[in-house]
């Protein structure tokens, strides 16, 4: 694990991300419009992935991610592409006179498989077609590394409707293999 001895601006969404994860946000309050600005200036930000149960200080991790591109929907909000760079823990949070959240990062490593088993196949085919008869989701990912495992494992989990305590199982580089299993029987299903 690194230490970055950074603080960064932190985004609470229920949104699961992985490394090299896109998602696109839709931003309007005042605070995030702020986060975005800092953002844009820096190190990005974290996206904190809280369900309905959580508080900001019982967490511990959350998605790095750095903005690629910005836009404007069609009723005028702003619309922000982000990657997902690293996993974090987050420590020391802290809220400022905008409410906005701010917290200290360390990096989390996170899968390096590179084994490629018929399993794999069959469930980088299967995410090549959800990429293809999905165009807004397709364009959000130009370089697709579907020959890579942990890369489509983890855009598996962040599709897939199951909860979002779950998927958080998953987070740490040592359940790679339980990931794909179960990936393997929601697809199988």
């Amino acid at each position: 694990m690194k230490n970055n001895n950074i603080s960064l601006p932190i985004f609470p969404l229920p949104i699961f991300l992985l490394p090299e994860g896109v998602t696109k946000l839709r931003i309007f309050e005042p605070r995030y419009l702020k986060m975005i600005s800092i953002a844009s200036q820096g190190d990005g930000f974290v996206i904190w992935s809280k369900n309905a149960n959580n508080s900001i200080y019982n967490s511990l991790w959350g998605s790095w991610v750095e903005i690629i591109n910005f836009d404007q929907g069609q009723d005028g909000i702003l619309e922000v592409d982000v990657k997902c760079k690293s996993l974090v823990k987050l420590s020391d949070i802290d809220i400022d006179r905008d409410k906005l959240y701010f917290g200290n990062i360390k990096e989390i490593n996170h899968w390096s498989q590179t084994e490629i088993d018929i399993n794999i196949v069959e469930l980088s085919t299967s995410l090549a077609d959800v990429f293809d008869a999905n165009p807004s989701l397709n364009q959000l990912y130009p370089h697709k590394a579907i020959d890579s495992p942990g890369w489509v494992i983890a855009r598996w989990l962040e599709l897939l409707p199951i909860n979002i305590d779950v998927k958080t199982t998953f987070i740490v580089e040592s359940n790679f293999q339980t990931a794909k299993e179960l990936v393997q029987s929601v697809i199988n299903q």
